[in-house]
């Protein structure tokens, strides 16, 4: 559960004399102070003790007298914030039940079924408007009826749904999606994550000419399969995004640039100016940061074998060469050769992936595999052929786990190394042991 929102100490403030209790409690709203009802003991005081505040409340299988905070939904009126999470089906279709009807002053709403738990939430939830909400976050529901919800939710400012469908009840198409996110111009957060790994279709017709504008979200992340991925970054923008991560759950395609478009028509496209990409048995990881400021945009996604993996980080880069034509420094982690028998295969998409760099000045080799895999890549390019890669290259950082092989590693960069000389294209190579580094890595 994400936990409940900090809520100043006034308690102790109405408890130092009767003069302060009565400053506090006069002003209008009770200076927006809520009780925190966390157990029976909480509820008992809210209702029987305390003025009529409003209410944070917070269940969890772990705690005690669950059903006590339950019913406290049916003080719907003085219902500010409801944080329920890791529900079995009985106690989340009981406080489903209980939220039926407008909840006039709600604010922040997580409703998180327990694993492997899924409910559909009927139409009428919250009376089928939420106008002073500012956060939700939900998981495991099945909601038809969320993008009308959102609509009246024009204060939202974070937004996450996990294990939302991709098909049948509850399912909302990224066009949907995005119609939603229109009306949302406060938001600042946005997280989606797909409930299941089953596949989704690749929209082939092309984006529509006009975007969704997200004019406050800083802060993005994606997760599920390419085809929606993909569509949904295709049809909105985002200026001002200053974290994002998109994780798909298959291998993409990447047959149109939808989302390297995506991230250059953000704000923070010019300031992109170091890449890590890093090749494991089963995954990639793509990092895009920032040389000036905190800004970063994530790419991961499944794929197995060197070859396909390459490949596909090929593709990217032919599809949008702004994304990576003015990127100053690239650090690459490969953790396994191919088969020699498919060494080939990956010569022509790693020189196509490398190519795509023309200002990179400074190149990072992390781990003795990756440093004889890219000598292996690069001594393909021979006498004058040597600029034709990197051409900006001015330095050449390995990074082994071994000082010991560290001669050894730079004797196989050797022939580069002297036909970038030859060519009047010098490289220095500078050697570190992996203890020894600060940088971070993905």
């Amino acid at each position: 559960m994400v936990g409940v929102e900090h809520i100043w100490p006034w308690y102790d403030l109405v408890h130092v004399c009767q003069r302060w209790r009565h400053i506090v409690f006069a002003f209008p709203s009770y200076l927006d102070l809520r009780l925190k009802c966390n157990s029976k003991t909480d509820v008992e005081a809210a209702l029987d003790i305390w003025p009529r505040l409003p209410l944070s409340i917070a269940g969890d299988l772990a705690y005690e007298h669950t059903d006590h905070i339950i019913d406290t939904l049916e003080h719907r009126d003085r219902m500010a914030e409801i944080h329920l999470g890791s529900f079995n089906r009985s106690q989340l279709k009981k406080s489903i039940a209980l939220m039926q009807e407008p909840f006039p002053i709600l604010k922040i709403l997580e409703l998180q079924a327990d694993e492997g738990v899924t409910f559909a939430i009927p139409d009428t939830f919250l009376g089928g408007s939420a106008p002073l909400l500012q956060r939700t976050f939900l998981r495991g529901v099945r909601f038809s009826n969320l993008p009308k919800l959102l609509s009246s939710s024009r204060d939202l400012v974070r937004l996450s749904l996990e294990d939302i469908p991709m098909t049948g009840e509850g399912h909302i198409s990224p066009d949907a999606m995005a119609t939603c996110l229109s009306i949302l111009t406060k938001l600042q957060s946005l997280s989606i994550a797909a409930q299941t790994l089953s596949p989704y279709p690749t929209d082939q017709r092309p984006p529509p000419s006009t975007y969704t504008v997200l004019p406050a979200l800083v802060r993005l992340r994606l997760n599920g399969p390419h085809g929606y991925l993909e569509d949904l970054v295709g049809r909105v923008e985002a200026p001002l995004l200053k974290s994002g991560h998109l994780q798909f759950y298959d291998e993409p395609i990447f047959d149109t640039p939808r989302v390297p478009q995506f991230i250059h028509r953000t704000k923070m496209f010019p300031s992109l100016g170091k890449v890590q990409v890093h090749f494991s048995h089963e995954y990639i990881l793509a990092s895009f940061r920032s040389s000036i400021a905190p800004a970063h945009f994530y790419l991961s996604f499944r794929c197995s074998g060197l070859p396909a993996q390459v490949a596909i980080i090929q593709r990217i880069c032919a599809q949008w060469p702004p994304l990576f034509s003015h990127v100053e420094w690239l650090k690459l982690q490969v953790e396994v050769f191919p088969e020699e028998k498919r060494w080939r295969e990956v010569i022509t998409p790693w020189l196509g992936f490398l190519r795509a760099f023309t200002a990179v000045q400074t190149l990072h080799l992390r781990g003795e595999v990756t440093v004889s895999h890219v000598a292996r890549i690069l001594d393909e390019l021979e006498g004058e052929r040597a600029p034709e890669v990197l051409p900006a290259l001015r330095a050449i950082g390995l990074h082994c786990s071994e000082l010991g092989k560290s001669e050894s590693l730079r004797s196989s960069l050797e022939p580069f190394i002297v036909a970038r000389e030859e060519s009047e294209h010098p490289v220095t190579v500078e050697i570190r042991a992996l203890n020894s580094l600060n940088t971070q890595w993905l």
